[in-house]
């Protein structure tokens, strides 16, 4: 695992002030919600506005199957990945989000390689 886990995300969290909004793909729905990579907050779609969900006791469940986002195989989305996503499009289309690339603060929960 390179030391600096490159990821996708599409601006900075609101509530921790800090944090890139990654594109997480879950491993078992393969649902892509968006992760705060500094404080774990989650939503589940572009809307920034919504209250997101939390890690409940260390654990960070995908909002659709309850899966686990921080465990293999749940990974930061691939471009691939990202370009499947309706939301995802839709966002881009009316210019809410902008896809950026850099490295995750915490690429120890995310060792699969692209």
């Amino acid at each position: 695992m390179s030391a600096n886990k490159q990821m996708y995300y599409v601006g900075f969290c609101r509530i921790c002030g800090t944090g890139p909004l990654g594109l997480r793909e879950c491993g078992r729905c393969e649902s892509v919600v968006v992760l705060c990579d500094e404080c774990d907050a989650v939503w589940t779609d572009a809307d920034f506005s919504a209250r997101p969900q939390f890690a409940n006791e260390g654990e960070l469940p995908c909002p659709h199957c309850e899966a686990s986002l921080i465990k293999k195989p749940s990974r930061w989305a691939t471009k691939g990945k990202i370009n499947d996503v309706a939301w995802v499009q839709a966002a881009f289309q009316k210019g809410t989000l902008e896809l950026k690339q850099g490295a995750a603060l915490t690429p120890e929960i995310d060792d699969n390689e692209d």
